[in-house]
């Protein structure tokens, strides 16, 4: 006969199932580790990406010191230089009456129910 008893042999068994479960589920954590990291990366680097594509796609305000610089006097100036500037100069005009206050409280209403 053998030194192990039947009752310690089942002992051993659920041992084992339970050591294979605790590795199962070590080795899904880990992948899914490993999942969640790529997918960190992934959406990182798009970001970037795209962050590079809006920056070369939308320049922004160009630097120009055209209306500091003074015209050369040797070169002419054209006909759409000088409307250009006329337009801007009568675009802006003091208003024709200076504002005026109220004697009444203004009225503030929050939460609109």
């Amino acid at each position: 006969m053998s030194a192990r008893s039947p009752r310690s042999r089942g002992l051993n068994q659920a041992e084992l199932a339970t050591r294979r479960a605790v590795i199962a589920r070590d080795a899904g954590l880990q992948r899914i580790s490993a999942v969640t990291r790529g997918t960190i990366a992934g959406v990182v680097a798009l970001s970037g990406a795209l962050a590079v594509i809006a920056a070369n796609g939308f320049h922004g305000h160009a630097l120009s010191n055209t209306a500091a610089q003074t015209p050369n006097p040797q070169t002419p100036t054209t006909q759409t230089q000088t409307t250009a500037t006329s337009s801007a100069a009568s675009a802006l005009q003091p208003p024709s009456q200076s504002p005026v206050q109220t004697p009444v409280a203004p009225v503030v209403v929050s939460g609109g129910s």
